[in-house]
């Protein structure tokens, strides 16, 4: 049983797209999903050019293959409890930010001055 801290998640349900006028869909489809279908066809229209899609000769295979795939991917688990758009973000960020901070600022850091006229000896006893 999952505990409800709020009534908001309630009335948050996806809609399913069940038909389409009166042809009926082989399986339901969320509005997430066409969207990421639609995003993904985009970008392989876009990038077609480019290899490695380039060396893709079915259209088949290109146009509906490739971004039925990339949804099937993005609507399969969330990612650390996040959507996948929310986790794509966040990976982004972290490839892109400044990796040495604290607390949120970036740290300049201190050069090191080396003593070069001390030199350590090291003596046996005999």
């Amino acid at each position: 049983m999952k505990k409800i801290r709020s009534y908001t998640s309630i009335w948050s349900v996806e809609k399913v797209l069940y038909a389409i006028n009166d042809v009926n869909l082989p399986f339901p489809v969320t509005f997430t999903q066409m969207t990421w279908f639609i995003v993904a066809l985009f970008l392989v229209m876009l990038l077609g050019d480019v290899p490695p899609l380039s060396f893709i000769d079915g259209a088949f295979l290109k146009h509906l293959g490739i971004p039925a795939a990339i949804t099937w991917f993005m609507s399969q688990k969330t990612f650390d409890n996040k959507r996948p758009l929310g986790f794509l973000r966040s990976v982004i960020t972290y490839f892109t930010a400044q990796k040495i901070t604290f607390s949120g600022r970036p740290v300049k850091p201190v050069k090191a001055h080396a003593l070069d006229h001390i030199t350590h000896v090291r003596r046996f006893n005999q």
